[in-house]
């Protein structure tokens, strides 16, 4: 009998003993999850959790989980932008990893050094991630394959190679999915959308992020809901559905506000606001936009401040308030003295044009929106140009790579034919200049006919051209002149018989016979030219141009004191109109910009719209063009055309 209850004693204790382990590692798991989720911002919750999960985790004799705390203290570091603490702490992960021998471990920590060296060199990244899918396939480690695809997605979206980063978010999504890995299909799905979102695909990037936002809530995933949501709003936003766009930012408050995210809480009010603005709802945009600046006084990023005030000041703006409007205006001006970003200085500019707008100071918002014009056109020319000198200096590295393997390869190739005779290679030479010799001449041949043939087309088409322009003044002359004259001239006679006995109207209609008249010459020949010069011509016809569509016209004139001679001048005046003219019936542009100005010397003559441009496939040398390429012969200029599908126009001529 007493054996019995002994039996029963040690069963008893070895249950109490098998739950305390169940519980103290479901309790490890639960502080994992807490301190990931703190990872953006709570240094305090992060260390507090990590001391009790080591404490557990040496408890349960398990090793390996201290490499996985040491591993969320990199990520905060991380994003803490403390890159010196990150490695040090995914240092430790590591060697955890090789004292337990958890490779699963390793990779992941490896997996995240990685990321770090893509902010460095992308080229080197793309080889870890490379080596490190390797090792994760090897080792079956799903979670770590899903982020090392979506490593790549991010990888290649830095290098604008957007084909390529789909197809890894896609490789990713296609393992998450056939392994039920919800939180991995939820962000590998965002990402997807904010692909699809640049590409204007709405509607699919919309699908996307309502099917992640399902997961993260299924999940408990908050941070990744947080983004959604906010992902969410920017697409409702961009279609139009402002009401859609202020459910997803209210939404977006109280995620942010969850999780204790001061800069997400903050941005969310500021496109909640934006998004009430755009809906006409001025006292909610008011109540969000002041909850925003009331954030922002105490977080004090400057990047958030400017946003913050010029978003208060388009809302007061539209409440009439211009007063507050002028005060969050001088408010941007005292920022961006320390924090000089040209977008910001664009969007203060855009903010004082509707206030002017606003007040009735029609020339201040017109000066403000040429203004504007102008810098957006420089912000983005500079953009282009560091990140062609980005890309230039990525793929740069990688030519280098390639042609060192192909030097290699040569000199392999050079000491394997090293025997052959010096007279094979004279042979090869005068094989070579021969066929060079005769590609020359016939592409010589070829143009000189392309020519003769361009030139040909071009006379015929003058004539064709004469011919319909001596049409149009014969019509004009008989419909308009000659049906006028007669009118008058019936009217004399029938005065002079006696059959009437007042000439009435006939001044009228002699006035507007000589304003045909004045309308005809005018077109034959600009003497607008003559009387008023080049600047105040060329302007003339950008105003008339901008009154009589919709579209935005730019036109800058700096020719430091040199005047131009009256033939230049007519050739310039009538190439703008043809061109003008082509933009107008053809090019389906919203502006078009118009530059004269004089550099070392030299008269530059810049034309630009951003219409549908001419597609390769199309004949650059219409008639429109071919007229203006003799006007610029003419008067001794270079011409540049630059164009493409979608790509609107750029006529440069250099005099």
């Amino acid at each position: 009998m007493w054996k019995r209850n002994l039996i029963s004693l040690i069963f008893l204790f070895l249950s109490l003993q098998l739950s305390a382990q169940k519980t103290d590692a479901q309790r490890l798991e639960d502080l994992k999850i807490r301190i990931k989720q703190a990872t953006y911002y709570d240094s305090s919750t992060v260390f507090s959790l990590g001391k009790q999960c080591i404490q557990l985790a040496k408890k349960l004799k398990r090793e390996n989980e201290i490499g996985y705390v040491y591993q969320y203290y990199g990520s905060f570091n991380y994003y803490a932008n403390n890159v010196t603490e990150a490695k040090k702490y995914y240092a430790k992960s590591i060697s955890v990893g090789e004292k337990t021998k958890d490779l699963k471990l390793i990779n992941s920590t490896k997996i995240r050094l990685n990321f770090l060296i893509l902010d460095q060199d992308v080229l080197k990244a793309e080889d870890g991630f490379k080596k490190l899918l390797v090792d994760a396939k090897k080792g079956n480690y799903i979670e770590n394959q899903l982020e090392i695809h979506n490593g790549f997605g991010i990888m290649y979206e830095a290098r604008l190679m957007y084909d390529k980063a789909t197809e890894s978010y896609l490789k990713g999504l296609r393992i998450a999915e056939k392994h039920h890995q919800k939180f991995a299909t939820g962000y590998l799905l965002n990402n997807l959308a904010l692909l699809k979102l640049k590409a204007k695909k709405y509607e699919e990037a919309k699908k996307d992020l309502e099917r992640a936002l399902i997961l993260a809530t299924e999940t408990n995933e908050w941070r990744l809901r947080l983004n959604v949501l906010n992902n969410l709003g920017l697409v409702t936003h961009e279609i139009k559905d402002f009401k859609g766009s202020i459910i997803h930012y209210k939404q977006t408050v109280v995620e942010a506000k969850k999780v204790g995210f001061p800069a997400g809480i903050l941005a969310a009010y500021i496109n909640l606001s934006s998004s009430y603005l755009d809906n006409k709802q001025l006292a909610e945009a008011s109540k969000n936009s002041d909850s925003a600046l009331a954030i922002v006084e105490t977080y004090r990023d400057p990047l958030f401040l400017i946003n913050a005030y010029i978003m208060r000041g388009m809302v007061s703006t539209e409440q009439k308030d211009f007063q507050t409007a002028k005060r969050c205006i001088d408010s941007v001006q005292f920022f961006l003295k320390s924090y000089n970003d040209p977008n910001f200085r664009k969007d203060l500019i855009a903010l004082q044009s509707k206030l002017a707008s606003a007040q009735g100071n029609y020339k201040l918002a017109y000066e403000l929106e040429r203004k504007f014009s102008s810098l957006s056109d420089s912000i983005r020319e500079f953009s282009n140009e560091n990140e062609q000198t980005r890309l230039q200096t990525i793929y740069g590295k990688e030519r280098l790579e390639n042609e060192l393997t192909d030097s290699k390869q040569r000199n392999k190739i050079l000491r394997t034919k090293s025997e052959l005779k010096s007279a094979n290679y004279r042979f090869i030479f005068l094989v070579i200049l021969s066929v060079s010799l005769l590609v020359i001449g016939t592409i010589y041949i070829y143009n000189v006919r392309k020519s003769r043939k361009i030139k040909s087309v071009f006379s015929q088409k003058l004539i064709e051209q004469i011919d319909e322009e001596r049409s149009r003044i014969s019509k004009d002359l008989h419909d308009d002149i000659g049906q006028s004259l007669a009118v008058v001239k019936s009217k004399l006679n029938l005065f002079t018989t006696g059959k009437i006995t007042q000439l009435e109207g006939v001044d009228a209609e002699i006035g507007d016979i000589l304003e045909q008249t004045r309308v005809l010459s005018h077109q034959l020949h600009p003497t607008a030219l003559e009387k008023i010069g080049l600047e105040r011509a060329l302007n003339s016809i950008i105003e008339k141009t901008q009154a009589a569509t919709d579209m935005l016209c730019n036109f800058d004139f700096e020719l430091n004191g040199k005047e131009v001679d009256l033939e230049t001048s007519s050739q310039i005046y009538r190439i703008i109109q043809e061109c003008i003219s082509n933009t107008i019936k053809h090019a389906r542009a919203s502006a078009l910009k118009v530059s004269v100005e004089r550099k070392n010397d030299e008269l530059i003559v810049q034309y630009r719209d951003n219409g549908i441009g001419i597609s390769d496939s199309q004949n650059k040398l219409g008639l429109g063009l071919l007229t203006i390429q003799e006007r610029t012969a003419i008067i001794g200029g270079k011409l540049e055309l630059k164009t493409g599908t979608n790509k609107g126009i750029s006529l440069t001529i250099t005099i």
